[in-house]
């Protein structure tokens, strides 16, 4: 707390600097004049906030008085943060709707929203910029200016001329992407994929509230959103990624193509080629997976067992195979492994050759040597073959370490494509489980806990996971 002090007129001012208290004693032979109170105040430093009719009633009071205020500060007022109004139900993804029955509708969930062109998707409601505050002394009291709030345009969006209120430009699907709103044109289906529908074929994205059942086809440039269950039918995204909220019952003759991810509840009895991950809520059953990314399968049961699943950059899952020892095959390769598959066999059916013709030579010089120890003597036309077999030797050696150095570098070049490729196996291993990296396989045995199968030079390496 300042202090000033002057001839019987005690001016304080609080350690915060939005008060300045006035005492005058009484004391004094003569009671100040206002321009002796206002000069104390100067002398004080308090020049802001002072309250004129407070000094002037006081004047003409001419009483002592203690600890009045005679000035008080202005505070600051902080800034209003502008604020984002969703017109749809958007901003919070992933989270199911509540009915009527107080039950989680697992199969609707706030991903997206149909719009029509022109539907409002939300507004921007503006902040305000703060206020300054000061002190009696005229000190400025700084305030935070408020974030800036932009709005989070995306593809087939449109702004209102004030720039305030983000519209959508065409019939589709809003959804958020990243930090930006887009409208996705979609085509809904309310229902089941069935005869009602037939096969469906459309350039922009599907969305499928019901089921796909057997025998159709579903067909799109973009994503497919499946909200059922996709029976033995085929779905096919060229651009895009195929998601099914309950899973796949395949019967052997379902097939799913996906130009990017897959994401599923359950697949079983079913073929998927996918360009980039694969990721599977519950399990995996007898089917052949194609992955260009990963396959990821460790909630809830985390199971795959039966088929072949091929990844690019790696499997992981819960648990491998059965009790039943179901014959399970995981290979880690890459797409361009089978033009270098096919150089290595070449590689090495030519080394076979050349081995093959030098242990011909070997058993013919061993011949020609054993005759001449019993006949004591070659005729010269059996010393010529013999000189032309042992220079033979010299040039197929030289061959064959030539397609051995072709190989080394064919395997290496190989390995080197699979530098962070490995299978995860978190919970359980059982028996009948191979796993194939590069042209290298490892054939399991039962283990309980969690290991890791991984390539290291040209061998196989399994080691346990805490």
């Amino acid at each position: 707390m300042n202090l000033y002090r002057s001839q019987g007129i005690t001016i304080h001012i609080s350690r915060d600097g939005m008060l300045a208290k006035l005492s005058i004693s009484g004391r004094r032979k003569k009671f100040p004049d206002l321009r002796e109170i206002k000069s104390a105040l100067d002398t004080a430093g308090v020049e802001f906030g002072i309250d004129q009719a407070m000094l002037e009633e006081i004047i003409q009071r001419s009483e002592s008085v203690s600890e009045l205020t005679i000035a008080r500060g202005r505070a600051k007022v902080a800034g209003k943060e502008a604020k984002i109004i969703w017109a749809l139900n958007i901003a919070e993804r992933n989270i199911p709707k509540i009915g009527n029955d107080g039950k989680a509708d697992f199969r609707h969930l706030n991903q997206y929203e149909p719009v029509k062109k022109d539907d409002e998707i939300l507004s921007l409601l503006p902040g305000t910029p703060g206020e300054q505050g000061k002190t009696v002394t005229g000190l400025p009291i700084k305030v935070a200016e408020p974030r800036i709030v932009s709005i989070p345009t995306g593809n087939n969006t449109r702004l209102s001329e004030d720039g305030l209120t983000l519209y959508s430009a065409v019939d589709g699907v809003a959804m958020l992407k990243g930090e930006e709103v887009i409208i996705d044109t979609i085509y809904h289906i309310p229902g089941d994929v069935d005869f009602s529908t037939g096969n469906v074929k459309y350039q922009g994205t599907v969305l499928i509230d019901g089921d796909v059942r057997s025998g159709f086809r579903v067909e799109a440039t973009d994503s497919i959103y499946v909200y059922g269950t996709v029976e033995a039918a085929e779905i096919y995204s060229k651009s895009g990624s195929v998601f099914i909220q309950n899973g796949i019952l395949g019967r052997n003759r379902a097939r799913i193509l996906s130009g990017d991810k897959l994401e599923c509840g359950f697949i079983q009895d079913a073929t998927a080629s996918v360009k980039n991950d694969v990721i599977i809520k519950h399990y995996a059953i007898n089917s052949n997976i194609t992955s260009g990314g990963k396959v990821i399968v460790i909630k809830n049961e985390g199971v795959i067992r039966g088929g072949k699943t091929i990844a690019e950059k790696g499997i992981e899952l819960l648990v491998a195979g059965s009790e039943r020892n179901v014959l399970t095959e995981f290979v880690l390769t890459r797409s361009d492994m089978g033009e270098e598959q096919s150089m290595l066999w070449q590689v090495k059916t030519r080394l076979t050759g050349e081995q093959e013709k030098l242990d011909t030579i070997l058993k013919r010089i061993e011949f020609l040597e054993l005759l001449r120890q019993r006949l004591h003597s070659l005729s010269d036309e059996r010393m010529q073959e013999l000189e032309r077999l042992r220079k033979d030797i010299s040039i197929v050696k030289k061959s064959i370490k030539k397609a051995e150095q072709e190989a080394e570098g064919i395997a290496t070049e190989t390995l080197e494509k699979f530098p962070e490729s490995i299978v995860k196996i978190r919970k359980q291993l059982h028996r009948k489980v191979t796993v194939t990296i590069g042209y290298k396989k490892y054939f399991s045995t039962t283990i309980d806990g969690g290991v890791s199968i991984h390539r290291q030079g040209d061998e196989m390496f399994v080691r346990t996971m805490d």
